[in-house]
């Protein structure tokens, strides 16, 4: 049976047009990916499948059943009593298992004919150089596929990284230090369990990775970082970097150390009654326009140095706490703390 669909015909035609026709363009791309399935399944990835009653939900395919066991780069596959999986909005991807029953993402990424930047950046992070680096904390390209005008990536799919529970500060400084080496966690939870989940972090077990590369760039590879500049919008106030703090053209490598440092802080700095250094290290990288800003090399130092000088003691205090925001701390109660200055 012909279908009746219009293939797409450029990458854009696989993402939003704006918010008018939010609901249509979903509608749209959903079905392009629920017409791949034979593709897909010829590949050997049985794709997610659409609920019969909620429009976001995808349930889990029949066949293959999930893998009771995997290894890296795989993720764990946590029990649950929930049937349906809620997938994201975000449409140029879809979930699947393969045969072995492991859960993968396939993501389209770039027409064939015109290379993206994100399909540059995906080869180059999986490059044989490299991927043999183990500060390369980024997702594994599974393998490349082509349909049509477009190649799609197969990853391995991983979960949060930051809701879950950190139950001691050694955990949560962990997960900032691999952050800092080069961020989702090799696991597959349900959405509905995902928050406050505990019991994920066991350091024999938990590995972190960086896996979305859909608004990054490559810059030649002797490119001098001090001196490199762009003048692309970047949702600078999604990352707490206000946008009349920028000044055009800007440094994108002070920048990524800017985001990462007002990502990072939300989840880390409510150790910072324990870990006093936490506050003045934060300060020193939030602000794009501060000469003393740290660097990528010099922040993974400084907290790394951090990292070292922790007691056993207070490496393993039980935390209460789940967030910072602004000098406030949030319990995991709920309960909100201002910081105390002097800290």
């Amino acid at each position: 049976m012909k279908s009746k669909i219009t293939f797409p015909r450029t990458l854009k035609d696989w993402y939003y047009k704006g918010d008018e026709t939010f609901a249509d363009d979903l509608v749209y791309v959903k079905h392009v990916w629920l017409f791949l399935r034979p593709f897909f399944a010829s590949r050997g990835y049985a794709m997610y499948q659409q609920d019969a009653e909620g429009f976001s939900d995808l349930n889990p395919p029949p066949f293959p059943p999930v893998a009771k066991t995997t290894s890296y780069p795989y993720a764990r596959q946590v029990p649950c009593n929930q049937v349906k999986q809620r997938m994201a909005w975000s449409i140029r991807m879809w979930p699947a298992r393969d045969i072995l029953g492991r859960d993968v993402v396939i993501k389209v990424i770039s027409e064939v004919g015109n290379p993206s930047p994100e399909l540059e950046v995906m080869k180059r992070l999986n490059s044989k150089g490299l991927r043999s680096d183990p500060a390369n904390h980024t997702i594994y390209a599974i393998e490349f596929i082509t349909f049509d005008k477009f190649i799609f990536v197969v990853m391995p799919r991983w979960d949060s990284a930051f809701l879950p529970d950190f139950a001691t500060v050694s955990e949560t400084m962990s997960l900032a230090l691999t952050c800092f080496q080069n961020i989702g966690m090799n696991a597959v939870m349900d959405s509905s369990e995902t928050i406050g989940k505990t019991g994920m972090r066991d350091p024999a077990e938990v590995r972190y990775a960086l896996f979305d590369f859909g608004a990054s760039i490559t810059f030649p590879e002797d490119t001098d970082i001090e001196e490199a500049s762009l003048t692309r919008y970047n949702s600078f106030a999604l990352h707490d970097v206000p946008d009349e703090s920028v000044k055009y053209p800007y440094n994108p490598f002070k920048l990524d150390m800017a985001f990462l440092g007002t990502s990072l802080q939300t989840y880390v700095r409510h150790l910072e009654p324990f870990v006093p250094q936490l506050g003045p290290f934060f300060d020193s990288l939030v602000d794009m326009n501060n000469p003393n800003q740290l660097s990528a090399s010099q922040a993974l130092a400084c907290f790394t140095k951090i990292c070292d000088g922790l007691s056993p003691d207070i490496a393993q205090v039980p935390l209460d706490t789940r967030v910072w925001s602004n000098g406030v701390i949030e319990k995991k109660d709920g309960e909100l703390i201002t910081v105390v200055e002097s800290l």
